[in-house]
């Protein structure tokens, strides 16, 4: 136990290390000087043998990293908001147990999920990520823990360390982290599970022609227990002929309570265990780093039993940008539509203009303009009779 906390203490005054979802820094901690006696006391060879071992020590050592997003933001929606926002703060330790297994834990300390803040409404700390991965080779991982879901790009590929705009597109925050029959809430698209995941037919560019997820999970809020029998089934599939372009598919199953009284046609009660529900999201991103950036998807997601029907949502966005230098202008539409809840603000058309500027590796300032556009039934019911409603963001993210 003591040999663990010196490492730790060693790992805190050494060096900040970054994970893969954080864009490392130019500085190389590893190549650092390091403070050896003078070669007139040492051999060469010596210090090169001890210089060598310090390495081997922080190779094994925890890295850690993370972000912070921080910054203002205004709404017009109902009767309008203006408020700075501490939006984000994520720290993430990444360790090696063995050598090709590795463990993930990431915190979100901004946590503002509906009905977690607390009694002050304040936001504050969730477990995002607690998994272990072992890498048998690049066509055969497995994951077990609390991971991100493989359910579309915004989810899986994309981290808000990465992502193009403030907010994901509804297609993310609806279906891949929400779970319109047993909660009405973002759950951040994690899970508790086991998860087998690889990359095939590698090409001769350093990039796979294909990869593919597949996901056995609760189905469930993180970081709680089941709270039926019933497990959910992920599964995706990301083809990639070129580059910088692909295709990717994801499907989901699941059997899920509700707390909604139900009856059929006849009047009758149906229990309200294992409601079956489907989602789908299906796209194509191109992105070229120092070039074009183009992200599409589609998802929908169906819940009925013995004819009752308890979710059907449908959404789509369309992004684009393009990489000048520091800079990555972009422009996205985003719809979504709730077929059941036809009078809910989450039926709009909405059209994003924003500019990214990443003067460095750790800081990137976001300027994002949302324009939200209701149809006459919401507008009435939801809107105060208005028709739109604008966001502004401006927002920097800190990573570390």
């Amino acid at each position: 136990m003591k040999k663990i906390f010196a490492i730790m203490a060693c790992c805190a005054a050494a060096t900040t290390m970054y994970a893969s979802d954080v864009t490392e820094s130019s500085y190389d901690v590893l190549n650092a000087p390091m403070e050896t006696p003078s070669s007139a006391s040492v051999p060469a060879s010596s210090a090169a043998g001890a210089t060598e071992d310090w390495k081997s020590q922080l190779a094994k050592m925890v890295k850690v990293s993370g972000y912070l997003q921080a910054g203002y933001n205004y709404n017009s929606l109902g009767s309008g908001s203006s408020s700075f926002q501490a939006k984000r703060l994520r720290l993430i330790l990444d360790g090696q147990v063995c050598k090709n297994g590795s463990v993930r834990v990431q915190i979100e300390a901004f946590n503002g999920i509906a009905g977690s803040t607390n009694g002050n409404g304040q936001k504050n700390i969730q477990v995002m990520d607690a998994f272990f991965t072992y890498k048998f080779n690049p066509a055969f991982q497995v994951r077990v823990g609390q991971f991100y879901t493989p359910l579309g790009y915004e989810n899986y590929d994309i981290s808000p360390a990465t992502l193009e705009t403030v907010d994901f597109s509804n297609i993310c925050y609806r279906m891949a982290c929400r779970n319109a029959i047993g909660y009405d809430f973002v759950d951040y698209g994690r899970d508790l599970g086991i998860m087998l995941m690889g990359d095939l037919l590698p090409s001769a560019e350093g990039f796979n022609y294909l990869s593919y997820n597949f996901a056995v999970t609760n189905g469930q809020l993180p970081c709680k227990d089941d709270n039926n029998k019933s497990k959910d089934i992920i599964a995706a599939l990301t083809v990639r002929p070129l580059k910088y372009f692909n295709v990717k598919a994801a499907y989901n199953y699941g059997e899920y309570q509700t707390n909604k009284d139900l009856e059929n046609e006849e009047g009758e009660e149906i229990p309200g265990k294992y409601c079956p529900m489907h989602r789908f999201v299906g796209g194509f991103w191109y992105n070229n780093p120092t070039g074009l950036d183009v992200r599409a998807e589609y998802g929908y997601l169906r819940g009925k039993k013995e004819g009752i029907s308890l979710a059907h949502e449908t959404g789509f966005y369309a992004l684009a940008g393009y990489h000048f230098g520091k800079f990555l202008p972009v422009v996205r539409y985003d719809m979504y539509h709730d077929s059941l809840n036809k009078l809910s603000l989450n039926n709009y058309d909405r059209v994003l203009l924003g500019c990214t500027w990443e003067p460095f590796g750790n800081l990137k300032v976001q300027l994002n303009y949302m324009l939200s556009m209701y149809g006459k039934d919401v507008r009435e019911a939801s809107n105060n009779g208005k028709s739109t409603s604008s966001q502004l963001q401006l927002m920097g993210l800190f990573k570390f």
